[in-house]
């Protein structure tokens, strides 16, 4: 064996790893080229290298030697990633070539075509990963989202600098490849066994979003650095491009999600309050449940395309099931289109301007029950209304009745999909769902928006220069469309498009189209022209209209009010929460006689027992956002200090300041509550109350 020397092989015997490279793959079949019994080693070509003292076993057939690196290696992984484990152990290593560094620790390189590319140094790779981390500054960083893994020695380095195991390790890696031949080379245990790593796979997209944000914690999170492994980027440059940007799409999101639940928390609870005599009397969702099972349905949202294709829809409201959302209402009645349902759930007054003074004549309105007020006068006589799942207001929402959940992940086209399923419709074809900036636009033509948009233009560079500003208001980042094009869309839009990706995959009996003919939903869905989709599922007359009324009037019959808890035991909540805010005001105060450790096991204690109330804890947690946010974020940084001569100090100023903004929120809901009473009184009918508190 020519390409190593003898004296090389007797240096690498000093390093302790070396007697561990183990690799499952060696065929018993190979030869070794190689026996070097004084350094320990059997190099078999370039499939690996084994201990020597394995080699009797191996030429006789036996298979009972140790585990080999890659069954340890996935054993561990299958502990928090078992899908990625089993993927991993059915993947080849053809374009990875492991061979020996000058120092004696595996080196790696990748094979394209005919091309090879090291992927670490020759001579000392964890000297090398070294050296780049020295370039990078993460003080103060505890995210770190690797850009490449290799074989690993990047985050060798930085355990050696920063090796808390508190931090988060995110990886991403374009080649599965790659990761398999770490496995195989490298005792991974010290990495594996880290409490916060993540491998992400599949690495783009939708997929790569979803396992972001799961990893992702808001509260914890201080700082987050991308460190580069330049080889491994220079592969597929454009595929780290993309997962670079689609990571900080949905840090940015997840902060504005926050911001927005904490801006609109308030305005939730004020429209449930003033909506709940129309909620109540108007039947619910539930009443329609798998009423239009193998009806196709049509989602219609007002995105860019929706403009090539609106007019198909014209003379086939018997055909397919319409189901607008509440922006898209406008253009499809201004196109001769009146929808079997539009649905809404938005509580701003900026939003029922999609709906206000729409010459709907057929149109039935699928209302959330913390909608926009007006909304419930636009639709006389012919109102559904629902509660969305998952809302911090559900223990409020049981006030109504059991009037049917639906799911709106932010958007209400997804409320849309999940009423399509409620309904058992199948397929499900979406239009005007770019989920993208279509051709540099943000919406179609004929929205509420257009008037003011349009106002003062009076040429195409003057609109050119107003769609400029519109868009200059939100961050970006581009994506391939579904031609293969890139195309600009949101951080807000791309996590639309992970919902729909992930709901589309938990429901495989049910068949999605994508006919908005533009943008970027091409996951886990069938992509053709509208046409096309008309004219494969949607030729029968079905008579729809009349199955809708038919439905809605048994509903109408049956909606009886009914309250599933009472107020007194609402308010039986509110006395307990108050109690627990005493007992915390109280040990704040008395803090100097206790130990800081002892302090905070009371204090958390009284904290935990606001929670007993499980009516109004979410409640509380949703109109106290802020003030839930604020405080974890100081008791970890309370957590992460030694003991001294303040930490008492901190320790009671933080539980005061969040215990006061507890006490805040709980008086917003009580209030509510008292409205809530008033209107059981006096607007609500006794004789419509099978249950009235």
């Amino acid at each position: 064996m020519d390409w190593i020397s003898a004296s090389r092989v007797r240096l690498k015997a000093r390093y302790s790893l070396l007697s561990h490279l183990l690799l499952k793959e060696l065929s018993l079949s190979y030869s070794p080229q190689r026996d070097d019994r004084m350094s320990g080693l059997i190099v078999y070509g370039d499939r690996g290298i084994l201990p020597a003292s394995h080699a009797s076993q191996i030429q006789a057939g036996f298979r009972e030697f140790p585990l080999s690196y890659l069954e340890a290696n996935l054993a561990l992984l299958a502990v928090h990633q078992p899908g990625l484990a089993h993927q991993l152990k059915n993947i080849p290593t053809k374009k990875i070539n492991i061979s020996l560094s000058a120092v004696g620790i595996p080196t790696a390189s990748y094979e394209r075509g005919s091309s090879k590319f090291a992927l670490h140094s020759r001579y000392d790779p964890l000297k090398e990963a070294r050296q780049i981390l020295k370039k990078t500054d993460y003080t103060g960083t505890d995210y770190f989202i690797l850009l490449g893994f290799g074989l690993g020695y990047i985050l060798d380095a930085l355990l050696e600098e920063k090796g808390s195991r508190s931090n988060h390790y995110f990886i991403v890696e374009s080649d599965l490849e790659i990761i398999r031949a770490v496995f195989e080379a490298r005792d991974l245990k010290h990495i594996l066994s880290l409490p916060y790593l993540h491998f992400a796979w599949p690495a783009s997209g939708p997929e790569l979003a979803e396992q972001w944000r799961s990893f992702f914690n808001p509260v914890q999170a201080e700082k987050s650095t991308f460190i580069t492994h330049l080889p491994s980027v220079a592969l597929n440059a454009g595929f780290f491009k993309a997962a670079v940007e689609m990571i900080q799409s949905q840090t940015f999101q997840t902060f504005t999600d926050i911001n927005t639940l904490v801006v609109k928390s308030q305005e939730f609870l004020d429209n449930f309050v003033k909506n709940l005599p129309a909620a109540a009397r108007a039947p619910g969702i539930a009443k329609f449940k798998d009423s239009l099972s193998g009806v196709p349905a049509v989602i219609v949202s007002a995105g860019p395309s929706l403009d090539k294709n609106i007019h198909e829809l014209r003379d086939f409201e018997e055909h397919v099931l319409i189901l607008s959302t509440d922006s898209a209402l406008k253009p499809l009645l201004a196109a001769g289109i009146d929808p079997h349902f539009v649905l809404t759930g938005d509580p701003s007054p900026a939003n029922y301007l999609h709906i206000k003074g729409a010459p709907s004549k057929k149109a039935f309105l699928v209302a959330e029950a913390t909608s926009f007020p007006a909304v419930f006068g636009e639709f006389p006589g012919k109102i559904l209304t629902c509660t969305f799942e998952g809302s911090s207001l559900h223990s409020l929402s049981d006030l109504l009745g059991s009037k049917g959940m639906l799911r709106a992940w932010g958007s209400v086209a997804t409320m849309a999909l999940d009423f399509a399923l409620l309904l058992q419709c199948n397929p499900v074809i979406f239009i005007g769902q770019d989920l993208a900036h279509t051709d540099g636009r943000i919406y179609c033509s004929g929205l509420c928006f257009d008037e003011d948009w349009f106002s003062g233009v009076v040429d195409p560079d003057k609109w050119a220069e107003r769609l400029e500003g519109l868009r200059s208001g939100k961050r970006t980042i581009v994506i391939d469309d579904i031609f293969g094009q890139p195309v600009e869309s949101t951080d807000k839009l791309t996590a639309y498009w992970n919902w729909f990706a992930k709901t589309f995959r938990d429901h495989p009996e049910v068949q999605f189209i994508n006919a908005t003919e533009g943008g970027i939903l091409r996951d886990n869905v069938s992509v053709m022209s509208l046409r096309e989709a008309l004219h494969r599922y949607c030729r029968n007359n079905l008579d729809i209209r009349t199955r809708i009324r038919e439905t809605f009037d048994k509903a109408k019959e049956d909606s009886l009010f009914y309250a599933g808890i009472n107020l007194s035991t609402l308010k039986g909540e509110v006395a307990g929460i108050q109690a627990a805010l005493e007992l915390g005001f109280r040990l704040c105060r008395m803090r100097s006689g206790y130990s800081p450790q002892e302090l905070m096991k009371r204090l958390e204690s009284a904290k935990e027992s606001i929670y007993y109330n499980p009516h109004l804890a979410p409640v509380l947690d949703s109109l106290n956002q802020m003030g839930n946010f604020t405080f974890l974020r100081k008791r970890n940084q309370i957590s992460r200090n030694s003991p001294d001569a303040d930490l008492l100090e901190n320790i009671g100023s933080t539980y005061s300041e969040y215990f006061s903004s507890v006490r805040e929120a709980l008086s917003k809901i009580n209030k509510a509550l008292s409205q809530i009473e008033l209107k059981f009184k006096s607007r609500i009918e006794p004789s419509a109350c099978s249950d009235s508190p």
